[in-house]
Formats: C-alpha cells, sequence, structure tokens
C-alpha cells in the first residue's frame, strides 16, 4: 500500500514500521546496500505528501550548505543566515544520506537538526520529518566474505545513532524472490503509479489511531519492555533510558500503523483483532540502535527474549511462570521452579533442568549441578526420561566412584591432596541430616579424578554442588 505503488518490491513487511516513522514524525534511519532504493522511497513519499524536500549528502555536506551564507549583524553581535534553495530553514523533509560517512565535527552539528529541530539553538519551525540513510559498516553481519564492503563507511556514532527512532535494515536484491525481481523488471516501464489509497487518508488514519493509543495505559507492554531490556541486557545489549521510552512509543506508532494498513487493505478484518505481540515485535527489530553498530544483535536472541517477556507480561501475578520467567540465570530457574513443587509441572520442569544442564559449559560443574537436581528430584517428580539420561551420563562415574591413589606430579597429585583434605573434612562433619549430602559430594570428588576437573578446582566444585543441593532439600518451600 506504501511501496508496491512506487515499484518498490520485498518492501512490503516493512511497511508499519515507515508508516509508524510518518504517522510519529520521528527521525527514520535506512540501512542497506547501494542501489536499495533508499534515497529513492524516502523522496517519492516526500513528493506525495506534498513536502518541501532537501537531500544532503552527508559525506561531502559543509556546515554553509545546511544553513547558507552566514553574516553578522549592523553590531556585530550576531550573525544572520542568507538563505540559500539548498538551504534547510524552509524544509519541511530533510534526508541526510550516507550519514555514516559524515566528518565527526559535522556529526555533533547534526545531534540538535535529528534530535530538536534546531540549528544553532534556532527552533526549525517547518521542519517535520528528519530521515538518513547509510550502507552497511564493513564489519556488520552479512558483509564477512562480501563483494559490498564499503570503504570509508564506519559504524554509526551512539550517540547520533541513539537520535534515531527507527532503525530500518531495507531489503536487498539478494532478499527478493525470483518472481519480485520480474516484477522489478517489468515495472520499470510502466511510470508513476498511483497509490490505492490516498497516501493523506492512510496518514491521518494512522495519526489518529496513534493518538488514541497514547491515551491509554497499558501496564502489561511496561512489563514486556521492562522484561524484554532485562533480557537484552544479558545479551550485552544495553539502551538508553531514551532509547526505553523511544521503544514504548515505537509500540504504539507501529500497532497504529498496522490497524490503519488492515483497515484499508482488508476491511472485514477489525482493527482491534490486530494482535500486540507482532506489533511489539516489529518495533522492537527496529528500534535498537545497536544494528548500526560494529556488533549487531542476533536476530534468534532477539526472538527469543521477545517471545520470554511477552510470556512474562501476559500471566498472572500469582502464576508461577510470572517469577520464572523474571529469573535470568537458567540454574538459579531451574531451581526456583523445583522449590515450587508441584506448582510447576513435570514436562515444565523437564526443561527448565535441561536449560540449566546446558548452560554450563564447563563438564565437571555440569556434574555437580546433574548429581544435585538428581538427588532432589529422583523420587519425587517424574521428568522426561531424556533429562534423566542426561544427568545419568554426566553423573554415573561420580555415583560409584573408582578406587583412586595419589600418584602423579605437579597439579595431578596437589588436586588427589585437595580431594583427599576436602573429603576428610566432609567425614568430620556433624552427620545429623548431613550424612547423604556429604556422602554425595564425597562420590562427586573422588569421581571427578583423575582428570574430570577440566579449568575448575575442586573447592569450587563443592562449593558448586552444597550450594544447589542444599537450596533444593533443605529449602523452607519443599
Amino acid at each position: 500500500m506504501l511501496t508496491k505503488p512506487l515499484g518498490l518490491e520485498g518492501w512490503v513487511p516493512h511497511e508499519p514500521v515507515l508508516l509508524a516513522a510518518l504517522a510519529s514524525e520521528d527521525p527514520l534511519l535506512l540501512i542497506g546496500p547501494h542501489g536499495s532504493a533508499k534515497s529513492f522511497l524516502l523522496e517519492q513519499l516526500a513528493r506525495a505528501l506534498g513536502l518541501e524536500y532537501r537531500f544532503y549528502n552527508a559525506s561531502l555536506l559543509n556546515y554553509d550548505d545546511l544553513v547558507g551564507i552566514p553574516i553578522p549583524d549592523e553590531e556585530r553581535k550576531r550573525l544572520h543566515y542568507i538563505n540559500t534553495p539548498a538551504a534547510i530553514w524552509d524544509a519541511e523533509v530533510v534526508f541526510f544520506d550516507e550519514i555514516n560517512r559524515t566528518r565527526p565535527e559535522l556529526q555533533n552539528k547534526l545531534f540538535p537538526i535529528v534530535h530538536e529541530k534546531r540549528v544553532q539553538g534556532i527552533a526549525l519551525d517547518k521542519l517535520r520529518y528528519r530521515w538518513s540513510a547509510m550502507n552497511p559498516c564493513p564489519s556488520a553481519e552479512g558483509q564477512e566474505g562480501s563483494l559490498d564492503v564499503y570503504i570509508g563507511a564506519e559504524p554509526l556514532d551512539p550517540a547520533l545513532a541513539d537520535r534515531f527512532c527507527f532503525l530500518l535494515e531495507v531489503p536487498s536484491w539478494q532478499d527478493l524472490s525470483k518472481e519480485e525481481k520480474r516484477q522489478i523488471f517489468r515495472d520499470q516501464f510502466k511510470g508513476r503509479h498511483p497509490f490505492p489509497v490516498p497516501l493523506e487518508e492512510l496518514l491521518a488514519c494512522a495519526r489518529a489511531q496513534f493518538a488514541a493509543l497514547q491515551l491509554d495505559h497499558c501496564a502489561q507492554l511496561e512489563d514486556y519492555i521492562l522484561t524484554v531490556l532485562d533480557h537484552l541486557e544479558t545479551k550485552g545489549i544495553r539502551v538508553s533510558a531514551r532509547r526505553a521510552t523511544i521503544l514504548y512509543r515505537n509500540i504504539l506508532a507501529v500497532h497504529a500503523a498496522r490497524m490503519a494498513l488492515y483497515k484499508f487493505a482488508q476491511p472485514e478484518i477489525s482493527p482491534q483483532r490486530i494482535d500486540w505481540k507482532t506489533s511489539a515485535l516489529v518495533a522492537l527489530q527496529n528500534s535498537l540502535p545497536q544494528v548500526v553498530s560494529d556488533v549487531k544483535p542476533d536476530r534468534a536472541a532477539l526472538l527469543a527474549a521477545h517471545r520470554q517477556a511477552w510470556e512474562l507480561s501476559q500471566l498472572d501475578s500469582d502464576n508461577p511462570w510470572h517469577t520464572l520467567l523474571q529469573i535470568k540465570d537458567p540454574l538459579d530457574r531451574c531451581v526456583a521452579a523445583t522449590q515450587m513443587g508441584e506448582r510447576v509441572k513435570d514436562d515444565d520442569l523437564s526443561k527448565l533442568v535441561s536449560d540449566a544442564l546446558a548452560a554450563q559449559t564447563e563438564p565437571s560443574c555440569r556434574t555437580a549441578i546433574a548429581l544435585a537436581i538428581y538427588a532432589a528430584v529422583h523420587r519425587t517428580r517424574n521428568l522426561h526420561a531424556t533429562v534423566f539420561e542426561t544427568m545419568a551420563q554426566d553423573i554415573r562415574k561420580v555415583l560409584r566412584p573408582g578406587q583412586y591413589s595419589h600418584s602423579g606430579e605437579g597439579a595431578r597429585r596437589d588436586r588427589y591432596r585437595r580431594v583427599k583434605d576436602l573429603c576428610a573434612k566432609l567425614e568430620k562433619e556433624d552427620s545429623n541430616g548431613s550424612q547423604q549430602r556429604n556422602q554425595y559430594a564425597m562420590n562427586l570428588l573422588q569421581g571427578l579424578l583423575p582428570d574430570g576437573y577440566g579449568t575448575v578446582t575442586p573447592d569450587k566444585v563443592l562449593k558448586l554442588f552444597l550450594s544447589v543441593y542444599d537450596q533444593l532439600i533443605y529449602s523452607d518451600n519443599r
């Protein structure tokens, strides 16, 4: 409805983001290879809306090109600017192309234009839209081994990237289907296409929906954003307070855009039936400034964080998963679920146990955890057979450890001696309620000899086992 009338193919999934940026009038950045119609799209949208449009190649831009010719006033205390046809003062739309090739000193002067609609502290009263485009930086995902390595294209300055509310990765030729490619061949001779719905009418509908959504307080949406950002932080994706509020606004704008698009494309579908989950995902995928950094967010990790956060936001506060999904560490989550007893179903606990074991990269630590969990659940819970089988592979050697001696040299000898000392200490402990626990611990320490500790010390393995075991066996919640 927005892009096909312009002869563009493969852009339809991105139309909610484009319309959201038009409706909210928030800054938009397009990222994609050369020849992917970034400039063409934005210029045609401005023309269709009848807006005063200014195009600037940021890699070649001089500041005088923006503001015109500066001259002092009669008292020589202030500067005035002689307006030129290319100056920004009367613009309703500005488009900065190649923005990640901008000289650093000029980037600082673009901040207030993109973020505040100001130049030198002077408000640009007519300016409504701030759009930009850039090629992927060489180290971005998809550039490895590619012929399209853009010399001089750098990761965008984080502060400047954070000024853009929407950051949209556009489809390349390689992303298109064969039929879409064929359609592009045919379409080049058809001239300008009319929009099936007047663009002003579609935009007015999206704006009205956006304004209405801002009046409603949505606690579930707030819960979703808080949770998904917490999960992303564990993956090294941190956002500013500005970005968190932008994400909330973007979800509303994308949802309003989807409602408007469906209203005209499929009038039989009530706008109220448009699902929030999809709107949240689309907004999240197109709101993170890290997409223009040299380390892009992993799409699979982003989707997983979204799904988990959305599930949590839909749960009642008394549902055990409301607590569990807020626990970031897989082992801590498994321990908490086990402590909840029958409130957590066996099928769910099976998955949590598998996740906890899979998260351990050190085999000796995984064995310690498997042994503690097995001791806690093998008589009381009916976990999946595959889960018990996985634990058995880890703990078989420690349930019945073989004989060992103090032979060996260097680190191996020291490890034997340390295990002997730890086992002696465990044997001397008060056996009141801890005899079975300590026997498990001694079996673990001895069963990992001679070379099962890897890079971990016996002390660390013992500490981990006792911590998990005590939480599971002696918890007041059990």
